[in-house]
């Protein structure tokens, strides 16, 4: 990487996440720690976690960074916000004609899995009306998003 593009890539994660950090009050901590208490709840627990989140975090972060609430928007901010800069998983995205497919992959375990496929079924759904379909594996979640 040259460094005209690795002080590009700082300055936009600067743009884009980290000057909005200190306004939320956001923590990070290591995944293995918040693996171990995402194992202490049950799947009904997770899904009651995922749903009072609800589309309206998607629309707030959206809407301080000046962009609106559209389909694009959201895949930016999935893949962008909290793929790449918030560590939450690895996303790959594959526009194909019928369907998009999304492949997030990470380490923290099967209740993760649960949890995003949970909150980002919510986020299609009341944000954009889309019903999702997807697949949960222990350290992935494939979602298909018909066109």
């Amino acid at each position: 990487m040259s460094k005209n593009a690795l002080i590009n890539k700082i300055l936009l994660h600067y743009k884009d996440e980290l000057r909005f950090h200190e306004a939320v009050g956001e923590l990070s901590f290591e995944s293995e720690t918040f693996s171990l208490v995402l194992n202490h709840l049950d799947i009904e627990e997770i899904e009651d976690v995922a749903d009072s989140l609800r589309s309206r975090k998607v629309q707030e972060n959206l809407m301080r960074k000046g962009r609106e609430l559209n389909y694009e928007n959201v895949l930016w901010f999935i893949k962008q916000i909290q793929g790449e800069y918030g560590g939450w998983f690895r996303c790959d995205i594959y526009r194909e004609e019928k369907a998009d497919r999304i492949h997030l992959s990470h380490g923290v375990g099967k209740n993760w899995s649960h949890f995003l496929d949970f909150y980002l079924s919510n986020i299609f759904l009341e944000a954009l009306g889309i019903k999702i379909q997807s697949v949960v594996l222990e350290n992935n979640v494939h979602i298909t998003i018909p066109k």
